[in-house]
């Protein structure tokens, strides 16, 4: 039984975390988005740079982490601002809260520091990502360009459509 059933069984839910990076270029507001490729999750489909809190780490020390063996980039956990909290949960998976942080400033990178799990990078217009790209982080990035704090990106294991299907709640603010 896993984690997640157990918490469930004596009446509390529980969710893996993960940190999402929307990094930013300032001069055309284009975002930093990876080619998955092998056998990671996600392989095939473009993704913003992310990982899972590992123990012993906050969200904001895992981000700072993930920046800088992704991309070779270097980040003050001060510059790091919460962009949008998706609750999600792929179709028979478990569910997760992915945190999206924007960084004000960086430096080093990017580049592909990690060759065996992205195969490129890529810059994209929020309005304008590619087809491919992970169903939940279009919901996040969609949420955050329109203001948006918080979505719900459940997917019903009898339908799976990514990208579509999301709900998003307006006017939520983080706290």
């Amino acid at each position: 039984m896993s984690a997640t059933r157990q918490a469930t069984d004596k009446g509390r839910a529980s969710c893996l975390l993960a940190v999402h990076l929307i990094l930013q270029r300032p001069d055309d507001g284009r975002v930093l988005l990876g080619l998955r490729k092998g056998s990671v999750w996600g392989a095939g489909r473009w993704h913003v740079p992310a990982g899972h809190v590992e123990p012993g780490e906050d969200a904001m020390q895992a981000l700072v982490r993930e920046a800088r063996e992704e991309l070779g980039v270097r980040i003050d956990a001060g510059d790091l601002e919460h962009a949008v909290t998706v609750h999600h949960r792929e179709a028979g998976g478990e569910p997760r809260m992915q945190l999206f942080f924007t960084a004000s400033r960086w430096s080093g990178g990017p580049v592909n520091a990690e060759p065996g799990k992205c195969e490129q990078l890529g810059w994209f217009k929020v309005d304008e990502l590619p087809s491919a790209t992970v169903g939940y982080t279009r919901t996040a990035l969609s949420s955050w360009r329109a203001g948006r704090s918080f979505a719900v990106c459940w997917r019903d294991s009898k339908r799976v459509d990514r990208g579509l299907g999301s709900r998003l709640i307006a006017g939520l603010q983080a706290i």
